[in-house]
């Protein structure tokens, strides 16, 4: 009997273990389940916060501007989506015709240009629908986004050396990995570094100019009264040098291709294109 008694004893300390061990368990998940909830309601409320009030008659008002404006550039989009698809088949020919990529380029910024000035013009007519307090509310909204990059970069730097130095090895590794399917020779690798780094070298100036022309497109929505012929103005040197940037990157590639070899060039061609990367959302976000 005794020992039948210890035998039960021994049992119920095992089951009061694992009895704790699941409250536990559960409780855990019961805290990081209130924290979620309780990160989603401040999300929630701080969207609730940016959201302009619009009365019934300005919501119609601006659809109305929206469908205006889906109307005016459906027929550009759907030929410059054509233009990009003809890039794609000139550059990724075997003898790259450098005149006819370039004139297509100038296709492509020109209709880019176009959405980019309907955009300014819906932007500015549906701005004179909103009241004085609206306009500060959706400028503030401005503000706050562009705000959203620098912090980013601020939440980068705040990383340790060695983390650092880890995400910079790694963002430098993805370059060098884009070209490992094609085998190339430690000579082609340095070659390739090298160009990379002469085509960045030649872009800085560009490069900065377009950052400070974004930002100040940006600074010239926010204005009391925007200034249509300075907005467009600007736009056109946004438009100039996307456009440069664009010609910049094929003659890069065009050097490119002559550090390859015949079999090294077919691999390279056959990857997915990009065309105009990130110069379509950089524009875009110029506004």
């Amino acid at each position: 009997m005794i020992f039948y008694y210890k035998g039960r004893t021994s049992v119920n300390k095992n089951e009061d273990m694992k009895t704790k061990i699941t409250v536990c368990i559960v409780m855990t998940l019961m805290f990081f389940s209130g924290i979620a909830q309780a990160q989603q309601r401040k999300r929630a409320e701080r969207m609730q916060k940016t959201m302009i009030q619009l009365t019934d008659d300005q919501k119609e008002e601006l659809k109305a501007a929206k469908v205006e404006f889906a109307k005016a550039s459906l027929d550009v989009k759907n030929e410059l989506n054509e233009l990009k698809a003809h890039q794609r088949t000139l550059m990724s020919a075997e003898n790259l015709n450098e005149k006819k990529v370039f004139e297509n380029i100038d296709k492509m910024t020109a209709l880019e240009k176009q959405l980019m000035q309907e955009r300014v013009n819906m932007r500015l007519a549906t701005s004179g629908l909103l009241d004085e307090d609206q306009q500060i509310h959706r400028n503030m909204r401005s503000d706050c986004s562009n705000m959203r990059t620098p912090q980013m970069k601020g939440r980068r730097g705040q990383m340790q050396k060695g983390d650092k130095r880890c995400f910079d090895e790694g963002r430098n590794q993805r370059g060098v990995n884009s070209f490992c399917a094609l085998g190339l020779s430690e000579t082609q690798k340095e070659q390739m570094k090298k160009l990379k780094l002469e085509h960045k070298k030649a872009t800085q100036n560009l490069r900065e100019e377009m950052q400070e022309l974004r930002l100040k497109q940006k600074h010239l929505f926010t204005d009391e009264k925007p200034n249509k012929n300075e907005i467009f103005s600007n736009l056109d040197r946004i438009s100039s040098i996307q456009n440069q940037l664009a010609k910049e990157r094929v003659k890069s590639q065009k050097e490119i291709r002559n550090i390859l070899d015949k079999d090294e060039l077919v691999l390279f061609l056959s990857r997915p294109h990009k065309i105009n990367e990130n110069g379509k959302a950089r524009m875009h976000r110029a506004f």
